[in-house]
Order: C-alpha cells, then structure tokens, then sequence
C-alpha cells in the first residue's frame, strides 16, 4: 500500500542496506479522526426470492418452448392430468403463463421473472424504504458509528485534500449509496436470507448528525530508506475496501507527510549523544571521535533486534515503543526489571520529542496501564497507583496528550534534546528513543533506540532526567 519509487539509498560510498538484507521495517502509528455524518435515504428494495421447484421447470420449459401443447408440457414431466392441472393452476392463477388453444406462453409477468443473465426465474416483490446510514465525508463510503471515550475524541482529525468539498456529499450519497448497498442492506437486513436489489433511490437526501471515527495507519519503510515513510491501513480495513477510499488514502499520505522535518532543525546529533552517554557499554562499537554512527547502528539493529534475556539486559529499539512488537519488548524489559526492586515507584516519567504528532493513538494510554497493571501484580501494597508524568517541551500539550497522562508538565525546549523520547520507570527500567530523519537531511523522522533493564543505564537515566526535572519541581513551571 501506497508504493513508492525506492532508489537505493548511498552514504559515503556504503549502502545503508543490502539489497539482499532490505526488508519492510515499521515505523509509527497513529490514530486519526475521519469526518463522518448520518444521512437519511429514501429508496426501495426488491426482495427476490425462488419460485417452487415444479413451477420453476414449467416456466423454464414454456420459456425455452413458446406455445408449447398442455398434453406435451405433462409428457415432458411426466405428470399425470391431475398433476398438470395442479401445476397449470400455480402458473396460470397469478398470471405468469396463459393458454391459448390448449398452448402454453409466458406472459409479460412470467417473462419478469427471468431476470437478466439468469435462467432460473425468480419472484420479488418491491418495499420502500427510509432509513439513515453513516459515511465519511471524504470518500462518502460507509462508516459505522460506534462510542468513543474521551481520549478517542481528542485525537487529531485526519485533514481533507478539500475542506470545501465536504459540503457537497448529499448530492453525491446516492450514487454511493448505490455503489455499496450490498453493504449497507447488509446492515439493516441482517439475519434476512431472501436476495435484495436496489430498485430505485430518491436523489434527495437528508443530512443527520455528524460523528467521528477513529482510523489507525501504521507507517513503514524499506530498510534502504527509512526516512521514506509509506502507509499501511490493514489494521482498519481490507485492501478492496481501502481501494473503494482513495481520497482517504490520500488524506493519511499528507497527515504523514506534514510530518516531515530536518535532522538538523531536530539537532539529532544531541539525541544520539544522550543514548551514548545513558548505555557507553551497549553502543560502544557504534560509537565514533564524532558521536554515534546510527547508519550502522540502525543496520545492526534492524538485522538483530531481539528480545530481552538476562544475559542481554539492554536491547536496540527500531520504530515507535508504541508498536505492537515494541510493546512486547517493553513489556519483556519491565518483567526482569521488576525483578530487580522490592518496592513499587510512584512515577512513571516520559519526555516527549519535539516531533508532531508524537503519541496520537489510544496505544500510549494502553502501554502506560499496561506499566501500571504488571507492577501492581507484581508488587503488590498499600502505595496509591503509579502515576504517569509527561515533560512536554511545547506552549501547550496536545489534547490527546493531557489526556494521556494523570500530568503534564510544560519545560523550556533546551532543557532536553528535540529528538529525544524517554520513558523511565525508576529502578526498573528505561528506554530511549532518538526521532529523526536516518540516512537523509530531511523526511520522516525514524525511531531508533534502545530500551534497558540494566541497573547501571537506568540509574544513569533517572540522573540524567532529575538534573532537568527538579528545576520545575522546586519552581513550579518553566522561566
């Protein structure tokens, strides 16, 4: 989904992967608001259903033989006069055949029932209908309406290729209506088995209540590439209906373009700094007189990421924590790590990069109760709940953020590097992800880290995080 040109990326002279090694890797995830509203339809069905097996053949036989004797319709069944009398009845009474000097043809009516491209004939019978249907009001296709929790109604609304559009769909519901009735009669009929058509549609349409409804995209890359981010809308719905919405693809290729910025306006050099200074040991062999090589690093750790052990405590992170994968690795991690204490912290403590749009979907709220829960099981007590702290380096949180975490706190944009996300469960366990552009000046920004269990890394990080945070705990908000 959403195929690019993928020329193979170069740095110095190196090949940032192997054409043989490249592979799909997954990058972010997001969830979106997509504009929806009700509008009620006025149309009608035709309900078809079988006719009885004999008066199926009969018809079928007079069909194929227009005229045929009464005397030879019985012979080629071999109905007795009683039985062809009977049958005749069932076919003459509604007015399907007629008779004609002892002949046998299909009426207007009989020939209605033979509908095109079909054998078999088939009754129906014609309901009008009034009922009101849900679509997204970029691709006017269908979109049921389901309840959404208050983090869900925070969540950014995905932007319209054109704003002014959306106020011309009434115009444009029946034709789509038309196109995926069979999902729609699906709908409201369910538990129906009789076949239904549309018959006709009346052109006027009434608009209802507008809705929202969350859509989750799932960005990726080519190893080669990796500031080249691609979409993938699987987890919301199948390839062909996607196909039926090309505007809304395309509206998820711009949400995730607008994201695009610089390594340089990120200063990733400083957030590839802090995870040399927060695991020396683990990035050694990556490190450099100029700092860390994250081409190399990036190469190693997308051919090698693996799981947590005892005798590996700290683990190389590709992607967003948030990522199906990442959250079992973080949940790995926190396992051992909560080996290590006896007392549960009272904080779980993140910093959030300086890159929009971080942490918009509902798999921040579940990974911080996913903390939360595990360590309550595993250290049980009278302590109240681990709360969760997010140090926010903008003017004013995000919606979706304020409503993620029990705090926030505003800091000044220096007190950490811009590319930076941390999540640090004291005594238990860190990670650290650097968000950047990775083989290019300018693109998507790619998650690169690590996450540790590792006593040594994770007293390092709560260091490191405290000499920043206890400004703001003594102050109380930022100069």
């Amino acid at each position: 989904m959403g195929t690019l040109n993928r020329p193979l990326l170069r740095l110095k002279g190196h090949e940032l992967v192997p054409p043989e090694e490249d592979r799909r890797v997954d990058l972010d995830i997001f969830d979106v608001l997509l504009p929806c509203r009700f509008y009620e339809v006025n149309y009608k069905v035709a309900s078809l259903g079988q006719v009885s097996p004999t008066l199926e053949f009969l018809l079928r036989l007079v069909k194929a033989a227009p005229g045929i004797a009464d005397e030879d319709a019985a012979s080629f069944f071999g109905y007795s006069p009683t039985d062809i009398a009977y049958v005749l009845e069932e076919a003459v009474g509604p007015g399907y055949l007629e008779r004609r000097a002892g002949r046998l043809w299909l009426t207007i009516s009989g020939e209605s029932l033979f509908k095109e491209d079909e054998e078999q004939p088939s009754i129906y019978t014609v309901e009008a209908r009034r009922r009101s249907f849900g679509f997204d009001l970029m691709a006017i296709a269908p979109q049921v309406k389901r309840f959404l929790d208050e983090l869900e109604r925070a969540l950014p609304e995905l932007p319209s290729e054109d704003p002014a559009g959306t106020g011309r769909v009434a115009e444009r519901v029946p034709a789509r209506f038309k196109q995926f009735f069979r999902e729609l009669a699906d709908q409201v009929d369910r538990g129906k088995t009789e076949r239904r058509d549309i018959y006709s549609i009346d052109p006027l349409v009434t608009p209802g209540e507008r809705y929202q409804m969350p859509l989750r995209v799932v960005t990726f890359a080519q190893a080669s590439n990796p500031s080249a981010a691609e979409i993938d809308l699987s987890s919301w719905r199948m390839d062909h209906e996607i196909a039926d919405r090309p505007e809304i693809e395309r509206a998820v290729a711009l949400f995730v373009k607008d994201q695009q910025i610089s390594a340089t306006q990120l200063d990733a050099a400083s957030g590839y700094q802090t995870l040399i200074d927060l695991a020396p040991e683990f990035l050694k062999e990556f490190t450099t007189r100029n700092g860390l090589s994250e081409v190399r690093y990036w190469r190693e750790a997308v051919s090698r990421a693996g799981e947590p052990r005892t005798d590996r405590k700290t683990i190389p992170i590709v992607g967003s924590l948030l990522l199906p994968g990442n959250i079992e690795r973080v949940q790995a991690v926190l396992d051992y790590g909560l080996r290590n204490v006896t007392e549960a912290p009272a904080n779980i403590y993140a910093v959030a990069p300086q890159t929009r749009r971080w942490g918009a979907t509902t798999r921040q709220r579940d990974l911080l109760t996913l903390i939360q829960e595990k360590t309550a099981r595993t250290l049980p007590g009278d302590r109240p709940e681990m709360k969760s702290l997010c140090l926010y380096a903008w003017d004013k949180p995000a919606q979706y953020t304020a409503k993620t975490f029990d705090e926030i706190q505003v800091v000044r944009v220096g007190d950490f590097p811009k590319a930076l996300e941390l999540l640090l469960v004291p005594g238990v366990m860190v990670a650290a992800i650097v968000h950047a552009p990775l083989g290019a000046s300018t693109g998507n920004p790619v998650p690169l880290g690590l996450a540790s269990f590792d006593p040594l890394v994770i007293d390092r990080a709560y260091a490191y995080f405290l000499e920043r945070y206890e400004f703001y705990q003594s102050k109380g908000s930022p100069d």
